[in-house]
C-alpha cells in the first residue's frame, strides 16, 4: 500500500510538475498567423489578393504603401461613421464601394506595365469567385477570422 501511495505521489508531481513547465513557456504564434505576419505592407488590407504572384520591386512596394496610407485614413472615418453592430445603409455601402473602386484604380496605376497585366487577371478571378459563390447563394464576404 505504501508503495502504490508513492507511486501515486510521483506521477502527481510529474503531471503538476510538466503543467507548470509548459505554462511557463512562451507561446509561439500559430503557422497561420506567422504566415500571415511574415508578408510583406503590399499583401495586406485590400490589395493583397489582386497583388497575388506579383513580384514588385522597390518603387511599386513603395507606391502601394503611399496609396495603403492614403486610403487607410478615409476608410476609417467611414468605418467611424457606421454604428457598430448595425448594417450599414445603402449610402454608406455605396461610398464604400466608389472608396475602394479608387483605391484599386489608384493599386494598378502604381504597377509596371506587366504587372498590371497581373493584377488584371487577379481582379478577373476574384470576380470569378465571387459570382459562384453568389451562384451557390454564399456571401461574397468572408467572416473576419479570429485568431
Amino acid at each position: 500500500m505504501k508503495n502504490i501511495r508513492s507511486a501515486l505521489a510521483a506521477g502527481l508531481l510529474v503531471i503538476g510538475g510538466a503543467a507548470v513547465a509548459s505554462a511557463q513557456q512562451t507561446q509561439s504564434p500559430a503557422p497561420r498567423q506567422q504566415a500571415h505576419a511574415q508578408r510583406g505592407a503590399h499583401r495586406r488590407g485590400m490589395g493583397g489578393q489582386f497583388l497575388r504572384g506579383i513580384q514588385l520591386s522597390a518603387a511599386e512596394k513603395a507606391n502601394i504603401k503611399a496609396v495603403h496610407q492614403k486610403y487607410a485614413a478615409q476608410m476609417k472615418t467611414l468605418r467611424a461613421q457606421h454604428q457598430q453592430g448595425q448594417q450599414p445603409t445603402d449610402a454608406e455601402r455605396t461610398q464604400m464601394r466608389q472608396l475602394m473602386t479608387a483605391q484599386r484604380n489608384d493599386l494598378r496605376g502604381a504597377l509596371s506595365p506587366e504587372n498590371q497585366a497581373k493584377f488584371d487577371a487577379n481582379i478577373a478571378k476574384v470576380k470569378v469567385r465571387a459570382e459562384k459563390r453568389l451562384a451557390k447563394g454564399k456571401p461574397t464576404a468572408r467572416p473576419p477570422r479570429s485568431y
